[in-house]
């Protein structure tokens, strides 16, 4: 009983740390679509802005 409540423990411990990193994987993810987004905005103004 002992041994399956550490192997549990064990097991929570390593999905905390999965779950630690894929929410950084998440917030890289996040910063690179804004960084795309504010690229093509910009290239979108300076587009708009020969048109004029």
């Amino acid at each position: 009983m002992e041994e399956r409540f550490d192997k549990m423990l064990v097991k929570i411990k390593q999905l905390e740390e999965e779950n630690a990193f894929l929410l950084e994987e998440l917030e890289q993810e996040k910063q690179r679509r804004d960084d795309v987004r504010g690229r093509i905005e910009h290239l979108l103004s300076k587009v708009e802005g020969t048109l004029d």
